[in-house]
């Protein structure tokens, strides 16, 4: 049942004929009254013993669809509309092919969001619907992170000493830093398998690695 009570007595008469299962209301209690789960067509302009926010407020209680014709684009009940999930408003000009329509096909929350980032305080929303992937790693990146102290392992004295030879070898003189290579090698347990300067730096910094490791 569709139950149609505007406060503009010739749109009521037109809506009742032209909307299949409808009926006129002459009072607003007849709204509360009948049909628990059924569809009201209504406006500010219909008289009512309470507050108009109030009487919207109660016909939800009972789970009742509200068809809601505003009129004014900048109406104060738009706030209270939307609150109450009432997204079926209608604005100037309100015709009985836009309240049909609305019946036939009922708005999404699409169809009103536009109107809750217009309320200007009343209700406040700041427009942002889904964060980029991107703009949640720039997040991420910018929040305080605490700082963990990493605490070196202190390194062997043994080692240490062939670090420091290891610096003091001189190229120039091949020989002499081949024997010091070889000698840093049996401080490690390990044979220099050549004379070649440049392959046994090389097997030296292999066999320094795998003793640091």
């Amino acid at each position: 049942m569709i139950l149609i009570y505007t406060g503009f007595s010739d749109l009521d008469e037109k809506l009742s004929q032209t909307i299949p299962s409808s009926r006129t209301a002459h009072y607003p209690e007849y709204l509360l009254q009948e049909d628990k789960s059924g569809t009201v067509i209504l406006s500010p302009h219909a008289e009512c013993k309470m507050p108009f926010k109030d009487f919207l407020f109660a016909l939800r209680q009972q789970d009742k669809r509200i068809i809601l014709l505003l009129g004014d684009p900048n109406s104060e009940y738009i706030g209270y509309a939307l609150a109450l999930g009432i997204y079926d408003i209608i604005f100037d000009p309100i015709t009985s092919e836009k309240i049909t329509d609305k019946i036939l096909r009922p708005a999404n929350f699409s169809d009103v969001q536009e109107l809750y980032l217009g309320l200007k305080g009343k209700v406040s929303f700041s427009g942002e619907i889904v964060e980029t992937e991107k703009q949640t790693e720039t997040m991420e990146e910018t929040e305080e992170k605490p700082v963990i102290e990493k605490k070196e392992k202190p390194v062997p004295e043994k080692k240490v000493k062939i670090i420091e030879e290891v610096k003091k070898i001189g190229l120039s003189q091949e020989e002499t830093a081949i024997a010091q290579i070889e000698g840093m090698m049996r401080l490690l347990g390990q044979k220099l398998g050549t004379r070649d300067i440049n392959q046994a730096l090389t097997e030296l910094e292999q066999a320094l690695v795998e003793e640091i490791a």
